[in-house]
């Protein structure tokens, strides 16, 4: 019978607004260290828990996750961007579009985008030859940023990102920041009025719509089927051939264009954050960078990594999953309760909201010991055996787990051992490396580090 932990009921006052939504992670942080892994604050507008029990966090995320959705400020102010699409949309909508969209997450479809990932990534590192050569310091966080999305527009759209990367990572980042003001200020003047953020905030969302509806519309125009019916092997190719099985009808263009900027955004926005977090871990820790280095250059003997090279450096996916633990980029999760639960011997109110932080979580005692030290040795086979499965949620957990982890499970450590190759990344000094749990966990004033060649 699983053991769940006793609720703590904790009031929270008025005048502890400023300081939680200056620093939400210190205050989750403190509060699950003062008063332990299921929490509740009853609040006037509604019943709020904070979970931070692996068993619990199951609860939520797989055995009972129907009676969770995601009406929740977090994902509805998401929405403003993304619309309808899988990573805010709920029910019937989700249900269909996510049953449409997985076998392009097929784990044969995702290996064969090896190739892009690591031509991609060889392309970048040609560009750092200049700074390599004048010891010029690089923003590490720009760079990943601008590699990943032209990755994810070739390798789910076939879209060729590289002229427009630049400008759309900048309107992804300005969208993300409106997003995130919305969430703390939810008396911000509407949209409509036109405020200067509300103007960046639109002409960025009008940069990213203009790409994707012309791309849209050039493949509905040209006919998007190979010569025997089948589809051209990419998101967008399946997305425009998609018809329900009840109903036969296919995707509007709206329901396209909100998948599409889901996966832009999602696919490449995280992967960057927690690549960046990689190479700051790394620097720190210059002798599993060493070990790093190691592994690849006898993997691959001066080559260029491949997919089936990924079974053969464990290490750097360890350093990969470590990463993820410590800077998890998707560091809060929310969910509403729909009905009554009973959780243990606590009822659970219909309409509370349930607070789940997977940076806390990955930062538990009991499940981590001396949490904070970077040890890539937490994810060899034992140790994982040994640990709840819901310690671990970078990825999220049960029906809603992220569909793209596979794919960040490729892209990324092939990035790293591409670059681990060619270069050695160094902190400059001086410059402040302080974390913003914006919709992502991100450094505020980027990364910014020097290139050597190895």
């Amino acid at each position: 019978m699983t053991q769940f932990p006793d609720v703590k009921i904790v009031q929270l006052f008025p005048w502890q607004a400023p300081g939680i939504l200056r620093d939400p992670l210190a205050f989750l942080q403190q509060q699950a260290a003062q008063h332990g892994d299921f929490i509740q604050y009853p609040l006037n507008v509604a019943t709020v828990y904070h979970i931070s029990h692996p068993a619990v966090i199951q609860h939520v995320l797989q055995t009972n996750s129907k009676n969770y959705s995601k009406d929740t400020i977090q994902y509805n102010t998401l929405a403003q961007i993304t619309g309808n699409g899988l990573l805010t949309s709920d029910g019937r909508s989700w249900f269909t579009h996510r049953r449409l969209m997985q076998p392009a997450f097929h784990r044969s479809r995702i290996e064969s985008f090896g190739e892009t990932i690591v031509s991609a990534t060889a392309a970048m590192l040609d560009r750092w030859q200049a700074h390599a050569s004048s010891g010029a310091p690089l923003d590490v966080d720009a760079e990943m940023m601008q590699v990943t999305l032209e990755i994810v527009g070739k390798t789910l759209f076939n879209i060729d990102l590289r002229a427009d990367a630049p400008q759309m990572t900048h309107a992804v980042l300005d969208m993300l920041a409106y997003v995130v003001y919305r969430a703390q200020n939810p008396l911000a003047l509407p949209l409509s009025v036109p405020t200067p953020r509300n103007r960046r905030f639109q002409a960025a969302m009008a940069q990213l719509d203009h790409i994707i509806h012309r791309s849209i519309a050039f493949r509905r125009a040209r006919g998007d089927r190979r010569a025997d019916g089948a589809d051209l092997g990419d998101m967008l190719s399946m997305l425009l051939l998609a018809r329900d099985e009840e109903t036969g009808q296919g995707l509007t263009d709206a329901e396209i264009r909100d998948e599409m900027i889901t996966l832009l955004i999602a696919g490449h926005e995280t992967v960057a954050s927690a690549l960046t977090w990689g190479w700051y871990l790394l620097a720190l820790h210059p002798a599993a960078r060493a070990q790093m280095e190691a592994e690849v250059d006898g993997v691959c003997n001066g080559r260029l990594p491949t997919t089936a090279d990924l079974d053969h450096l464990p290490l750097t996916r360890r350093i990969f999953d470590e990463t993820l633990r410590l800077y998890p980029p998707a560091w809060l999760i929310t969910r509403r309760a729909l009905a009554d639960d009973v959780i243990g011997e606590h009822t659970i109110p219909a309409r509370s909201i349930l607070i789940l932080s997977p940076y806390v979580t990955h930062r538990h005692p009991a499940y981590w010991p001396d949490p904070l030290r970077f040890d890539p040795g937490r994810f060899e086979e034992t140790a994982v055996k040994e640990r709840p499965r819901y310690a671990y949620i970078p990825f999220g957990g049960g029906p809603r787990l992220c569909i793209g982890d596979r794919f960040a499970l490729l892209e990324a450590p092939l990035i790293m051992a591409v670059i681990a190759q060619r270069y050695r990344l160094t902190l400059l000094p001086g410059h402040p490396v302080i974390m913003g749990p914006l919709v992502t966990l991100r450094p505020r004033h980027g990364l910014l580090m020097t290139v050597q060649p190895r």
